[in-house]
């Protein structure tokens, strides 16, 4: 949980203040929203995958592609309402939105990767322990 808001809150204060800096006319007031919001969605995530890890004892690319598509519909909800209530800096908002949507993609599947990886390696050694066995 730490890693995830450290990681959130570099990029997050990273782009902003390119925003802000660099392109004052794309930044708008609800910048500091879609960073929270992408930390909620790894928070709950990562509470998720953990939950069904303790419970089967492995996560399988079903149920993370499961949690991915849940998680593109809720940030398209959120787009929408953004639209829908606020109707500022549209398209700022939305390639702010994807920007941070392909970011977090990227870094999730790289950290399932890793945890593939590392699940491939411990049943290696566990095959390896129950042939030195025999």
């Amino acid at each position: 949980m730490g890693l995830i808001t450290f990681i959130n809150a570099v990029i997050g204060i990273s782009l902003g203040g390119l925003l802000y800096n660099i392109w004052p006319e794309h930044y708008f007031t609800w910048y500091p929203s879609i960073p929270f919001f992408y930390w909620l969605m790894a928070i709950a995530m990562t509470f998720f995958l953990d939950r069904v890890k303790r419970r089967n004892g492995d996560v399988t690319v079903t149920m993370y592609m499961l949690v991915r598509f849940c998680k593109f519909t809720i940030a398209c909800v959120f787009l929408w309402m953004y639209a829908a209530l606020v109707k500022e800096n549209l398209r700022a908002f939305g390639f702010t939105m994807m920007l941070f949507y392909f970011i977090y993609l990227g870094l999730e599947t790289y950290t399932l990767y890793l945890f593939e990886k590392k699940r491939m390696k411990r049943e290696r050694r566990e095959k390896e322990y129950e042939s030195d066995k025999k």
